[in-house]
């Protein structure tokens, strides 16, 4: 070969292995006693399982504080919209229609006075809700339970402000009932059309609020109506009977009428003369009538005496009294003295 071969370096170190931690050099002239090695493999186990456990309990707990405070801002969503709820419904035209009915207008007065005081103490719940903390995994757990009952108290007033603003328009619907059909009984015989009565009857059956005034109303107004008639008809009937009882009185005569009837006469006799006789005058009827009334009978007219007596035959007279007698009248041919 031309290439000469270098010789062997007989002195070169052999490449030294790197020493861990866990290793002790040794003496060269010394050995390691052979309980050694599975002691250091076993603390070397230790420590790798004491890294392992630290991050799996910390692992652990994130993922706990994380599933709380989800778990509580849950129930914060839920209790605001429960709060939410129920002050709508405390500002809703149901409750503001119940808790304008007066004691007068229910059956029951009892349910007016215990809508006022529940809805006044539903007023007071409404506090601002907590935020969820975060951090300590016991306080999330702690406030999402006063959250929760939160909520829960929430939905619960809800559910009792509406029971008793129900019961209000319940016993305010029984009294409509009630008063509707006393006008049912009432009204019986004295409408003017009897379907009214038959229209309020269904209704009541139906227990509708807005039915039952209607026909209510209508059947006031049919006995209205007929009462008016009736009072109408009745004065027309007493006026034609004091017409008729006027025209009896009367006895059949207009006013006035002066021809007919007797109304009297003034009484008649004799008067004396001047010369010393007497004059008969006759009874004359005081009304004037010509017409069917009473006329005396005419008196004979009496022989007038002379005044110097009888001197053709020589008897006196009856009519001869010498002046100082007044006669009234004759009975036969015999004056009668007054």
């Amino acid at each position: 070969m031309n290439e000469k071969e270098e010789p062997m370096n007989m002195n070169v170190t052999p490449p030294v292995e790197p020493v861990t931690e866990f290793e002790v050099p040794l003496p060269p002239d010394r050995k390691r006693p052979k309980w050694l090695v599975p002691l250091i493999a076993g603390g070397t186990a230790v420590v790798v399982l004491a890294a392992v456990g630290t991050g799996g309990y910390l692992y652990w707990n994130h993922n706990q504080l994380t599933a709380a405070s989800g778990e509580c801002a849950t129930s914060y969503d839920k209790a605001v919209k429960a709060q939410k709820k129920l002050t709508e419904y405390l500002e809703s035209d149901a409750v503001k229609t119940a808790i304008t009915v007066k004691d007068s207008e229910v059956k029951d007065a009892e349910t007016v006075g215990t809508l006022a005081s529940t809805v006044k103490a539903a007023e007071k719940t409404k506090t601002t809700i907590p935020e969820c903390p975060s951090g300590s995994l016991t306080d999330i757990k702690s406030m999402t339970k006063e959250i929760d009952g939160l909520a829960t108290a929430y939905s619960r007033t809800v559910s009792e402000v509406k029971g008793k603003a129900e019961a209000v328009n319940a016993s305010k619907l029984d009294r409509i009932v009630a008063d509707a059909t006393k006008v049912l009984d009432d009204s019986k015989g004295r409408v003017q059309d009897d379907k009214v009565r038959t229209a309020l009857e269904n209704a009541i059956k139906t227990k509708d609020e807005k039915a039952i005034s209607d026909a209510v109303k209508a059947v006031n107004d049919s006995i209205k109506a007929k009462s008016d008639a009736d009072a109408k008809a009745k004065a027309e009937k007493e006026k034609q009977t004091a017409s008729q009882s006027q025209a009896s009185d009367n006895g059949g005569n207009p006013a006035g009428d002066t021809t007919s009837g007797y109304t009297g006469y003034t009484g008649g006799g004799y008067t004396q003369s001047q010369g010393g006789g007497y004059t008969y005058t006759p009874q004359q009827p005081t009304g004037g009538s010509t017409g069917g009334g009473y006329t005396p009978t005419p008196q004979p007219t009496p022989q007038q005496p002379s005044q110097g007596g009888n001197s053709g035959s020589g008897v006196s007279s009856p009519w001869d009294t010498g002046g100082d007698v007044s006669f009234c009248g004759v009975l036969g041919s015999d004056p009668v003295p007054c």
